[in-house]
C-alpha cells in the first residue's frame, strides 16, 4: 500500500499595520467629516474646530464657529466650562438643529467629498505602484516590528 502524502505546512501570516493605508483610511475619513460636519476628522474628534480664522476659538464653544460646524465634544456635551448634560447634542443657534447643520453641511461640502473619496484609492494605487520599489526596501527593514508601508 502506498503511503499517504503530508499534507503541506501551512504558512502562518502575522497581521501587521498598514502606514499606507491608515494615510488613505484618514483622507477618506476627513472627506466624510467634512460633508456631514463641516470640519475635519482631527478638529472633529479634538473640538478645535476654528483653526483657520484669526480668532482662534473651539467648535463647542457657544458662538465660536456659528452653526456649520459640529465637533464630537459639541455632541457629548462638553463645552468651555465642562460637561453639561444640557449641552448634549450641540447648540445650533435660535431656531437651528443637528439636522439642519447636517444639511447645509452636506448641501456645501457634497462634491468635494465625493469627489475626494473616490479619487483618494485611486492615487494611493497608483502611489502604491508607482513607489514599489523603495516600499518594499522599507517593509524589508520594517519587518518583524509589525508596521509595513
Amino acid at each position: 500500500m502506498a503511503r499517504r502524502k503530508s499534507s503541506k505546512r501551512r504558512r502562518r501570516t502575522t497581521t501587521s499595520l498598514s502606514l499606507i493605508g491608515l494615510a488613505e483610511t484618514a483622507v477618506i475619513g476627513s472627506a466624510a467629516t467634512q460633508m456631514f460636519f463641516g470640519t475635519n476628522l482631527l478638529s472633529f474628534l479634538t473640538g478645535y474646530a476654528d483653526h483657520q480664522s484669526t480668532s482662534k476659538g473651539y467648535g463647542w464653544a457657544p458662538g465660536a464657529d456659528g452653526e456649520s460646524v459640529i465637533t464630537l465634544p459639541e455632541l457629548l456635551g462638553f463645552t468651555t466650562q465642562g460637561w453639561s448634560m444640557e449641552a448634549v447634542g450641540g447648540n445650533y443657534g435660535a431656531g437651528g438643529s443637528f439636522l439642519n447643520s447636517v444639511n447645509g453641511n452636506v448641501g456645501r461640502n457634497f462634491l468635494p467629498s465625493i469627489a475626494t473619496a473616490f479619487v483618494a484609492p485611486i492615487a494611493f494605487k497608483f502611489a502604491k505602484k508607482t513607489f514599489r520599489k523603495p516600499i518594499n526596501a522599507v517593509n524589508r527593514q520594517l519587518k518583524g516590528t509589525g508596521v509595513r508601508l
